[in-house]
Protein backbone atom coordinates (compact mmCIF):
# COMPACT_ATOMS: atom_id res chain seq x y z
CA UNK A 1 0.00 0.00 0.00
CA UNK A 2 1.26 3.45 -0.89
CA UNK A 3 1.75 5.87 1.97
CA UNK A 4 2.37 9.57 2.10
CA UNK A 5 4.51 9.97 5.19
CA UNK A 6 5.75 13.49 4.67
CA UNK A 7 9.28 12.24 5.42
CA UNK A 8 10.59 14.34 2.56
CA UNK A 9 9.10 17.38 0.93
CA UNK A 10 7.72 16.49 -2.47
CA UNK A 11 7.52 20.17 -3.29
CA UNK A 12 11.22 20.58 -2.53
CA UNK A 13 11.98 17.74 -4.96
CA UNK A 14 9.74 19.16 -7.67
CA UNK A 15 7.43 16.16 -7.37
CA UNK A 16 3.65 16.13 -7.34
CA UNK A 17 2.06 16.17 -3.86
CA UNK A 18 0.33 12.89 -4.79
CA UNK A 19 3.53 11.03 -5.70
CA UNK A 20 3.33 7.66 -3.97
CA UNK A 21 5.75 6.59 -1.24
CA UNK A 22 6.46 3.02 -0.11
CA UNK A 23 8.68 1.52 2.59
CA UNK A 24 11.50 -0.35 0.88
CA UNK A 25 11.10 -4.14 1.26
CA UNK A 26 13.77 -5.54 -1.02
CA UNK A 27 14.62 -5.84 -4.69
CA UNK A 28 11.62 -7.86 -5.83
CA UNK A 29 9.15 -5.66 -3.97
CA UNK A 30 10.84 -2.63 -5.51
CA UNK A 31 10.48 -4.04 -9.05
CA UNK A 32 6.87 -5.11 -8.50
CA UNK A 33 5.97 -1.70 -7.06
CA UNK A 34 7.62 0.31 -9.84
CA UNK A 35 5.91 -1.68 -12.59
CA UNK A 36 2.56 -1.48 -10.76
CA UNK A 37 2.96 2.28 -10.44
CA UNK A 38 3.96 2.55 -14.09
CA UNK A 39 0.73 0.84 -15.11
CA UNK A 40 -1.57 2.73 -12.74
CA UNK A 41 -0.01 6.09 -11.89
CA UNK A 42 0.03 9.36 -13.80
CA UNK A 43 3.42 10.20 -12.26
CA UNK A 44 6.89 9.49 -13.61
CA UNK A 45 8.43 8.94 -10.17
CA UNK A 46 7.78 7.00 -6.96
CA UNK A 47 9.42 7.45 -3.55
CA UNK A 48 10.89 4.63 -1.44
CA UNK A 49 11.70 5.20 2.23
CA UNK A 50 13.84 3.40 4.81
CA UNK A 51 16.83 2.70 2.53
CA UNK A 52 20.13 3.06 4.34
CA UNK A 53 23.43 3.61 2.54
CA UNK A 54 24.50 -0.03 2.82
CA UNK A 55 21.24 -1.22 1.27
CA UNK A 56 21.52 1.37 -1.49
CA UNK A 57 25.07 0.33 -2.39
CA UNK A 58 24.13 -3.36 -2.29
CA UNK A 59 20.83 -3.31 -4.20
CA UNK A 60 21.19 -0.36 -6.56
CA UNK A 61 24.60 -1.10 -8.04
CA UNK A 62 23.96 -3.23 -11.11
CA UNK A 63 20.53 -4.84 -11.25
CA UNK A 64 18.66 -1.65 -10.25
CA UNK A 65 21.35 0.84 -11.21
CA UNK A 66 19.30 2.59 -13.88
CA UNK A 67 16.04 2.65 -11.99
CA UNK A 68 16.54 5.63 -9.71
CA UNK A 69 16.96 9.37 -10.07
CA UNK A 70 18.10 10.41 -6.60
CA UNK A 71 19.18 8.90 -3.29
CA UNK A 72 19.24 10.96 -0.07
CA UNK A 73 21.28 9.01 2.52
CA UNK A 74 20.63 11.32 5.46
CA UNK A 75 16.86 10.80 5.27
CA UNK A 76 17.09 7.30 3.71
CA UNK A 77 14.90 8.23 0.75
CA UNK A 78 15.24 7.06 -2.84
CA UNK A 79 13.35 8.60 -5.77
CA UNK A 80 12.75 5.94 -8.40
CA UNK A 81 11.79 6.67 -11.95
CA UNK A 82 9.32 4.73 -14.01
CA UNK A 83 10.86 2.32 -16.55
CA UNK A 84 12.40 4.57 -19.18
CA UNK A 85 10.62 4.69 -22.51
CA UNK A 86 12.23 4.88 -25.94
CA UNK A 87 11.01 8.47 -26.15
CA UNK A 88 12.80 9.45 -22.94
CA UNK A 89 16.03 7.80 -24.03
CA UNK A 90 15.90 9.11 -27.58
CA UNK A 91 15.37 12.72 -26.52
CA UNK A 92 18.75 13.01 -24.80
CA UNK A 93 20.53 10.41 -26.95
CA UNK A 94 19.84 12.29 -30.19
CA UNK A 95 21.06 15.56 -28.68
CA UNK A 96 24.18 13.73 -27.47
CA UNK A 97 24.77 12.14 -30.89
CA UNK A 98 24.52 15.49 -32.64
CA UNK A 99 26.87 17.06 -30.10
CA UNK A 100 29.46 14.35 -30.72
CA UNK A 101 29.30 14.88 -34.49
CA UNK A 102 29.84 18.61 -34.08
CA UNK A 103 32.74 18.14 -31.69
CA UNK A 104 34.28 15.67 -34.10
CA UNK A 105 34.12 18.27 -36.86
CA UNK A 106 36.14 20.60 -34.58
CA UNK A 107 38.65 17.81 -33.85
CA UNK A 108 38.00 18.07 -30.11
CA UNK A 109 35.89 14.95 -29.56
CA UNK A 110 38.81 13.17 -27.88
CA UNK A 111 39.14 16.03 -25.38
CA UNK A 112 35.74 15.37 -23.80
CA UNK A 113 34.69 12.43 -21.67
CA UNK A 114 31.10 11.27 -22.18
CA UNK A 115 30.00 9.68 -18.90
CA UNK A 116 26.34 9.02 -19.76
CA UNK A 117 24.37 8.39 -16.54
CA UNK A 118 27.30 8.01 -14.15
CA UNK A 119 26.33 8.85 -10.56
CA UNK A 120 27.59 11.99 -8.88
CA UNK A 121 27.89 11.33 -5.15
CA UNK A 122 27.73 13.99 -2.44
CA UNK A 123 27.24 13.57 1.32
CA UNK A 124 23.57 14.51 1.06
CA UNK A 125 22.54 13.28 -2.38
CA UNK A 126 23.50 10.77 -5.05
CA UNK A 127 22.27 12.05 -8.42
CA UNK A 128 22.02 10.22 -11.72
CA UNK A 129 21.81 12.43 -14.85
CA UNK A 130 20.75 11.21 -18.28
CA UNK A 131 23.98 12.40 -19.91
CA UNK A 132 27.09 14.00 -18.43
CA UNK A 133 30.39 15.31 -19.74
CA UNK A 134 33.83 16.16 -18.36
CA UNK A 135 36.85 17.58 -20.16
CA UNK A 136 39.86 15.27 -20.30
CA UNK A 137 41.94 17.95 -18.60
CA UNK A 138 40.68 20.14 -15.78
CA UNK A 139 42.13 23.59 -15.12
CA UNK A 140 43.67 24.45 -11.77
CA UNK A 141 41.15 24.92 -9.01
CA UNK A 142 38.67 22.29 -10.24
CA UNK A 143 38.09 19.10 -8.24
CA UNK A 144 37.35 16.72 -11.15
CA UNK A 145 34.34 15.57 -9.12
CA UNK A 146 31.66 17.37 -11.12
CA UNK A 147 30.80 17.19 -14.82
CA UNK A 148 31.01 20.42 -16.77
CA UNK A 149 27.59 19.74 -18.34
CA UNK A 150 24.66 17.41 -17.75
CA UNK A 151 21.46 16.66 -19.66
CA UNK A 152 18.22 15.81 -17.83
CA UNK A 153 15.10 14.56 -19.62
CA UNK A 154 11.51 13.99 -18.49
CA UNK A 155 7.98 14.17 -19.73
CA UNK A 156 6.51 17.64 -19.36
CA UNK A 157 4.34 16.53 -16.44
CA UNK A 158 7.59 16.35 -14.45
CA UNK A 159 8.92 19.72 -15.62
CA UNK A 160 9.06 21.03 -12.05
CA UNK A 161 11.45 18.21 -11.12
CA UNK A 162 13.64 19.07 -14.10
CA UNK A 163 13.88 22.64 -12.83
CA UNK A 164 14.61 21.41 -9.30
CA UNK A 165 17.36 19.13 -10.60
CA UNK A 166 18.92 21.89 -12.70
CA UNK A 167 19.08 24.22 -9.70
CA UNK A 168 20.62 21.50 -7.55
CA UNK A 169 23.34 20.67 -10.09
CA UNK A 170 24.40 24.30 -10.38
CA UNK A 171 24.17 25.12 -6.68
CA UNK A 172 25.70 21.95 -5.25
CA UNK A 173 28.69 21.97 -7.61
CA UNK A 174 29.91 25.33 -6.34
CA UNK A 175 30.17 26.71 -9.88
CA UNK A 176 32.22 23.75 -11.16
CA UNK A 177 29.33 22.49 -13.28
CA UNK A 178 28.58 25.15 -15.88
CA UNK A 179 25.60 24.06 -17.98
CA UNK A 180 22.45 21.99 -17.47
CA UNK A 181 20.28 21.13 -20.46
CA UNK A 182 16.74 20.03 -19.58
CA UNK A 183 14.44 18.41 -22.14
CA UNK A 184 10.70 18.19 -21.44
CA UNK A 185 8.65 16.08 -23.84
CA UNK A 186 4.86 16.40 -23.87
CA UNK A 187 2.98 13.11 -24.00
CA UNK A 188 -0.27 14.31 -25.54
CA UNK A 189 1.00 16.52 -28.35
CA UNK A 190 4.10 16.96 -30.43
CA UNK A 191 5.93 19.53 -28.32
CA UNK A 192 9.41 19.58 -26.77
CA UNK A 193 10.87 22.30 -24.56
CA UNK A 194 14.65 22.48 -24.15
CA UNK A 195 16.02 24.82 -21.49
CA UNK A 196 19.65 25.76 -20.97
CA UNK A 197 20.44 26.58 -17.33
CA UNK A 198 23.49 28.41 -16.06
CA UNK A 199 24.49 30.12 -12.81
CA UNK A 200 24.12 33.88 -13.30
CA UNK A 201 25.69 36.57 -11.13
CA UNK A 202 23.00 38.22 -9.00
CA UNK A 203 24.97 40.19 -6.36
CA UNK A 204 23.27 41.53 -3.27
CA UNK A 205 24.56 43.86 -0.59
CA UNK A 206 24.96 40.93 1.78
CA UNK A 207 26.35 38.53 -0.83
CA UNK A 208 28.19 40.33 -3.64
CA UNK A 209 29.30 37.01 -5.12
CA UNK A 210 25.82 35.47 -5.24
CA UNK A 211 25.17 33.15 -8.22
CA UNK A 212 21.62 32.10 -9.11
CA UNK A 213 20.62 29.22 -11.44
CA UNK A 214 18.49 30.57 -14.26
CA UNK A 215 17.22 29.56 -17.68
CA UNK A 216 19.41 31.49 -20.11
CA UNK A 217 17.97 29.99 -23.30
CA UNK A 218 14.65 28.32 -24.12
CA UNK A 219 14.03 26.41 -27.34
CA UNK A 220 10.58 25.03 -28.17
CA UNK A 221 9.74 22.57 -30.94
CA UNK A 222 6.14 21.93 -31.93
CA UNK A 223 4.27 20.33 -34.81
CA UNK A 224 0.58 20.25 -35.64
CA UNK A 225 0.34 16.76 -37.09
CA UNK A 226 2.75 14.33 -38.70
CA UNK A 227 3.03 16.04 -42.09
CA UNK A 228 3.23 19.60 -40.83
CA UNK A 229 6.57 21.41 -40.65
CA UNK A 230 8.32 21.66 -37.28
CA UNK A 231 7.89 25.08 -35.70
CA UNK A 232 10.91 26.08 -33.62
CA UNK A 233 11.43 29.15 -31.47
CA UNK A 234 14.68 30.14 -29.80
CA UNK A 235 17.04 28.38 -32.24
CA UNK A 236 19.91 27.87 -32.50
CA UNK A 237 20.56 26.10 -29.22
CA UNK A 238 24.06 27.16 -28.17
CA UNK A 239 26.41 25.22 -25.90
CA UNK A 240 29.36 27.40 -24.91
CA UNK A 241 32.73 25.87 -25.77
CA UNK A 242 34.48 27.27 -22.70
CA UNK A 243 31.71 26.11 -20.38
CA UNK A 244 31.97 22.58 -21.79
CA UNK A 245 35.78 22.22 -21.97
CA UNK A 246 36.64 24.68 -19.16
CA UNK A 247 39.12 26.46 -21.42
CA UNK A 248 38.86 29.14 -24.09
CA UNK A 249 38.24 28.03 -27.66
CA UNK A 250 41.18 28.24 -30.05
CA UNK A 251 39.34 29.88 -32.90
CA UNK A 252 42.32 29.62 -35.26
CA UNK A 253 41.90 25.83 -34.99
CA UNK A 254 38.21 25.98 -35.82
CA UNK A 255 37.02 25.65 -32.23
CA UNK A 256 33.99 27.54 -31.02
CA UNK A 257 30.55 27.35 -29.43
CA UNK A 258 28.42 24.39 -30.49
CA UNK A 259 25.33 25.51 -32.40
CA UNK A 260 22.32 23.25 -32.90
CA UNK A 261 20.64 24.73 -35.96
CA UNK A 262 16.95 24.75 -36.85
CA UNK A 263 17.55 21.70 -39.06
CA UNK A 264 19.46 19.88 -36.30
CA UNK A 265 16.66 20.48 -33.81
CA UNK A 266 13.93 19.55 -36.29
CA UNK A 267 15.67 16.25 -36.98
CA UNK A 268 15.99 15.50 -33.27
CA UNK A 269 12.30 16.34 -32.74
CA UNK A 270 11.25 14.08 -35.63
CA UNK A 271 13.13 11.16 -34.08
CA UNK A 272 11.53 11.73 -30.67
CA UNK A 273 8.02 12.13 -32.06
CA UNK A 274 8.41 8.98 -34.14
CA UNK A 275 8.79 7.03 -30.92
CA UNK A 276 5.98 8.96 -29.21
CA UNK A 277 3.54 8.20 -32.01
CA UNK A 278 4.32 4.48 -31.91
CA UNK A 279 3.67 4.45 -28.17
CA UNK A 280 7.19 3.44 -27.10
Amino acid sequence: MAVNTGSISRHALGLSPTTSEYPYQGVQHFRDTVYKEAAESKHDYVIFSNIDEHTFLRDFDESLGKSYSDFFPQVRILVARMPTSEVHEEAHAELHNTLMIKLGAMNVRSQLRSLAAADVVTPTRTKKPDQSYKPMKFPAGYSDHWPSMVIETAFSESQSKLANDARWWLNASGAELKTVITIAVQKKREAITTDKWEAISRPTRGDPGKMVPEVVQKVTMTREGGDAPVHITGAPLIIGFEKLFLRPAEEEKGEGDVLFSHDNLAEIADMVWSGLNTGN
